[in-house]
């Protein structure tokens, strides 16, 4: 747990602090360039250099699919039904960040901290997974509209990354061109986070209960969904364990990055980030107790 703590998480604060001190000392600073270059050119790098290198059956494969659909869907309604009975309002920032995790870059060291190298093909599917839904059904929710969020979705690079990648698989890339690719790649999480703190230097005390609902929806909803289709699914039982962690992870930074680009609170989807991290070590103990 210790790792962890060091390894995993404490950089991420560094990162969202200097952001946090940066927004401060600069309000007139705005972030959406920073979303831009990230959605369009870093990120679409990050999958495409990731997915590459992964080896996986097809029935693990259908696993992680079925799961990971099952989980987004599961979520997302509950978190419909917390809007109806708690707030009365709709807000897509709420659904959105509630029912996306970061899979990446805190997903994947987690799970090699936790389970080795044996676990890493799983994470990394997963997370180029959920990264696909995230694009296309998660822009649909953003969009309120499924014709207008199937149109932003092929205006997104990120789904031609992935298809890139699949048919790249077995091609050899110019050793030149995979480095400025994975260097590109690398660039996506200092960028988010350094985002994500100038957001958070900018909300208001409003959004904290919206923010601990939310969170709370992230991690048992995920949890209790992974549970749930794993076991239907009969994964074997080191997928089952990563599904299950990869699940209830705290929300994606890029749930920030989509809401700032389509104008959904995006201090909503900062304060959500932000609390769901930092509660999460206490939620890690009892997922290692639960495993």
């Amino acid at each position: 747990m210790g790792d962890v703590l060091l390894n995993v998480i404490l950089p991420l604060y560094l990162l969202i602090g200097v952001g946090f001190f940066v927004g401060k000392q600069k309000p007139e600073l705005k972030t959406d360039t920073i979303s831009f270059i990230v959605l369009y050119l870093f990120a679409p790098a990050l999958i495409f250099s990731s997915f590459r290198s992964v080896e996986i059956s097809l029935s693990n494969l259908t696993c992680i699919l079925l799961t990971a659909l099952g989980v987004f869907i599961g979520v997302y309604l509950l978190s419909l039904l917390v809007e109806q009975f708690l707030f009365g309002k709709k807000d897509e920032a709420f659904e959105i960040s509630t029912t996306v995790m970061n899979a990446g870059y805190l997903g994947i060291p987690l799970i090699y901290l936790w389970f080795g190298e044996e676990g890493l093909p799983f994470a990394v599917t997963f997370m180029v997974i959920m990264a696909v839904y995230h694009f296309t059904l998660g822009i649909v929710i953003l969009e309120g509209s499924l014709k207008s969020g199937l149109l932003s979705v092929l205006k997104i690079p990120l789904i031609y990354a992935v298809i890139l990648s699949f048919f790249l698989k077995e091609i050899p890339i110019p050793t030149g061109i995979e480095k400025i690719i994975k260097l590109a790649g690398d660039a996506t999480l200092p960028l988010m986070l350094v985002s994500i703190g100038i957001s958070l230097s900018r909300i208001t005390p409003s959004s904290v209960s919206l923010s601990l609902v939310g969170t709370l929806l992230r991690f048992v909803g995920g949890s209790l969904f992974a549970l749930l289709f794993s076991s239907l699914l009969a994964c074997p039982p080191l997928l089952k364990k990563v599904l299950i962690v990869q699940s209830s992870l705290p929300s994606a930074i890029l749930n920030f990055v989509l809401c700032e680009r389509f104008n959904r609170s995006p201090e909503v989807a900062a304060s959500i980030i932000f609390i769901s991290t930092l509660l999460f070590p206490f939620y890690l103990f009892f997922l290692k107790i639960f495993l």
